[in-house]
């Protein structure tokens, strides 16, 4: 039989998931989170999953608040001078008819 907890429901401890937290260029210390959400109460619910931009420099438009940046659009992303490319990038490039 399972005991169910009394009193109000505790939140989830604060558990740094890399898919979700970039650090700034200029501000590496400093773990941010991005949502496409406008409100506090879409934040999470609307949170950008960030494990396809691993290890590349991206370009964000938002609003900082806190350790969000909402309302966030990727406008870019670049690898690292030097860094590995994934196949996409390995493609021959188009040529011209």
């Amino acid at each position: 039989m399972l005991e169910q907890p009394s009193g109000p429901p505790q939140k989830e401890s604060a558990k740094v998931d890399g898919a979700y937290r970039l650090s700034l260029l200029k501000d590496p210390d400093t773990l941010l989170r991005l949502t496409r959400g406008r409100r506090e109460t879409e934040f999470e619910k609307q949170q950008i999953n960030l494990r396809k931009y691993y290890e590349k420099t991206i370009s964000v438009n938002g609003t900082l608040q806190d350790e969000w940046i909402f309302g966030a659009d990727i406008v870019g992303q670049w690898t690292p001078p030097g860094g590995q490319t994934g196949p996409n990038m390995n493609a021959p490039k188009q040529t011209r008819p």
